[in-house]
């Protein structure tokens, strides 16, 4: 059923006809492209108005990037170190298979 919902999806999208599978999709659609035009010109929308902050001040966006990756790296760190000596483990045993390249 739902591989027959996408493919209506796609079919109609494809052809610009509307259906509606496809509804969610254009709407999305329509949305980015309202919001390339507010980013592009002076008018603006409230969904546009932080990704407007964040182009004009590029060490915020630098900033909220490094927060992001600081808070996803600090979750799994207690797991880091077992992965980490996995993944040691594992390359130590692939290194040498008992053949050569040319053999």
């Amino acid at each position: 059923v739902v591989a027959g919902i996408t493919t209506i999806a796609a079919i109609s999208l494809a052809a610009n006809y509307l259906t509606l599978p496809a509804v969610p999709h254009l709407v999305i659609n329509e949305f980015k492209d309202i919001l390339a035009i507010s980013i592009a010109t002076d008018y603006t929308i409230d969904a546009a108005k932080s990704i407007k902050e964040l182009l004009d001040n590029p060490e915020a966006m630098a900033a909220a990037a490094a927060a992001a990756s600081a808070s996803s790296a600090a979750a799994p760190a207690a797991g880091g170190a077992a992965a980490a000596a996995a993944v040691e483990e594992e390359e130590e045993s692939d290194e040498d298979m008992g053949f050569g390249l040319f053999d």
